[in-house]
């Protein structure tokens, strides 16, 4: 009797150790020490997923599991990670990421946290990233990545797409759905989008489309001293209206309807027509930089 008593009272108190691990603060959790974390939970189909960090490089990738792995290295003992899930049992609809700093003077170079995520391809993201590269790829829904200096890369995505840096490059390959990208100093790629509607501005960055025009599709690019270049198929079809005032238009593509106006030195500054069948609508408009419209060869 006093056996299975005991037997009994030691399962009790390793049911209690676990449900002490389960309710410990997620920040208790994810601070265990500095170096290499990883770990794998259960999430929806279509998780909401944000993850704000201080500088280092982010990795965030689709995949087909209703699960997220995430692994990241910390720079310092200093700095931990905070990780919130919601609801608090499995499977989580809203999981949020956080780095925070334990001593606010610690030196920038070790400040950083490096995040690799897998997650399921339908999730929504939001990511802030002030230093430090992002990468984002074969997502399905919607997402707001933000950075400062870093650059930004985004592969393989569907839905609407928000993308925003001051001083980072932005790439955005193989992209369907709804297109925002803004730079104040950055470069702004486009390669062989599908969307169809894109927006893309920077004030002093160059911005160059390389690629296809979808039908009914809205393409918006605009650069105050940077420079605009199109490259597309030659059976690419729309209506272009392309603007600058200081700087030049210089177009290689056959044009029907066609206006266009000079500047004082001589040089294209205003072009308005059609190339094909017109079945897309192409806005291209600088102060002082040069719009160039060329076939791909």
């Amino acid at each position: 009797m006093r056996n299975r008593d005991a037997a009994s009272l030691y399962s009790f108190r390793q049911v209690l150790k676990l449900i002490g691990v389960i309710l410990l603060p997620a920040t208790l959790m994810w601070a265990a020490g500095d170096g290499r974390v990883e770990k794998t939970f259960d999430t929806t189909r279509e998780p909401r997923i944000s993850l704000n960090n201080l500088r280092g490089h982010i990795l965030v990738r689709g995949w087909d599991k209703a699960a997220v792995h995430v692994v990241y290295t910390l720079a310092s003992p200093r700095v931990e990670v905070d990780a919130e899930f919601l609801p608090n049992t499995a499977p989580a609809d809203k999981i949020h990421f956080a780095t925070h700093l334990l001593d606010p003077s610690l030196p920038s170079n070790e400040q950083s946290v490096d995040y690799t995520l897998d997650v399921p391809s339908g999730a929504s993201l939001e990511i802030r990233n002030p230093q430090g590269k992002i990468r984002v790829e074969g997502m399905q829904a919607d997402a707001s990545v933000q950075s400062v200096s870093g650059d930004i890369s985004v592969r393989d995505f569907s839905g609407h797409l928000a993308v925003r840096t001051v001083a980072g490059d932005i790439e955005v390959i193989k992209a369907a759905g709804n297109v925002e990208a803004d730079s104040i100093t950055g470069n702004l790629h486009f390669v062989s989008p599908t969307t169809t509607h894109l927006h893309g501005s920077t004030t002093s960055g160059r911005i160059l489309y390389e690629g296809d025009f979808t039908e009914h599709g809205n393409y918006i690019l605009s650069a105050y001293s940077g420079d605009l270049e199109i490259v597309c198929p030659a059976s690419a079809s729309y209506e272009l209206t392309a603007k600058t005032l200081k700087g030049k238009v210089i177009n290689t593509m056959p044009m029907t309807h066609r206006r266009e106006s000079a500047s004082p030195r001589g040089t294209s500054n205003s072009l308005l027509g059609t190339h094909n069948a017109g079945k897309a609508t192409i806005e291209l408009t600088s102060f002082s930089g040069t719009i160039r419209i060329h076939p791909q060869y």
